[in-house]
């Protein structure tokens, strides 16, 4: 229900922030996603787990996931903190390439997937509020969707396989105000985030990327391209 309602509260949302000219209310706009993120997914997430007594499940991974993991190539030790330095140096590129192709506004390259576009901050305020949901998105929507809805799928059908395929396909879902390339991108890294959590063992991680992912879209890119000096 909870994704429903916040579903339903992104398009509205989407729809009303394309037709706001004055800052201000875009601004209270990001802010308002930002409590219903905290609402629709961190809040019954808590709950639910702490309801099932599984807390624990937010620094140790599930043994409901086991079956899964077995199949992937696991990630940890020597191994994890080499993913990481791969993904330190990745985004490190990321911000000379992206650096470099900002001064070159027709570069279609830079172009973000799917129907973001009046989401997109104008100016400083708006980058910093859109950097702050960025952030509450990892961490909201990994521990709903990497951790909790697959957690209970997978209690209740007795299968990781279904749990994770449901919580994916929802996950893309969410993000229905995008368009269908949207969809298709969001199903995509969702897959991409379980795959990690599932490697690594750890939520944090697929947190952090999941922001710097946002956090590379929604701020990054508008900084680069001359929001950041905007009033």
């Amino acid at each position: 229900m909870s994704l429903v309602w916040f579903l339903k509260g992104d398009l509205l949302g989407y729809r009303r922030i394309k037709r706001l000219p004055d800052t201000a209310s875009r601004q209270k706009t990001y802010r308002l996603w930002i409590a219903k993120a905290a609402i629709a997914f961190v809040l019954p997430a808590i709950i639910g787990l702490a309801l099932l007594d599984r807390l624990d499940a937010i620094v140790t991974v599930p043994p409901e996931f086991d079956v899964l993991r077995s199949l992937l190539p696991s990630l940890a030790g020597d191994s994890r903190a080499e993913l990481l330095g791969m993904i330190g140096g990745s985004a490190l590129g990321g911000l000379v390439i992206g650096a470099v192709l900002a001064t070159r506004r027709n570069w279609r390259i830079l172009k973000t997937i799917g129907n973001v576009g009046s989401l997109l901050p104008r100016n400083r305020p708006e980058i910093m509020h859109a950097a702050a949901m960025s952030i509450a998105a990892g961490i909201s929507e990994e521990l709903a969707f990497r951790l909790f809805l697959p957690l209970l799928g997978a209690l209740v059908t007795g299968n990781a396989f279904v749990a994770f395929a449901v919580a994916i396909a929802a996950f893309g879902a969410m993000h229905l105000y995008q368009g269908r390339a949207g969809v298709i991108a969001t199903t995509l890294v969702g897959a991409l985030m379980a795959a990690i959590y599932l490697m690594t063992g750890e939520l944090w991680l697929a947190m952090l990327l999941h922001a710097l992912i946002d956090l590379n879209s929604l701020a990054l890119r508008p900084a680069l391209t001359g929001a950041w000096r905007a009033a």
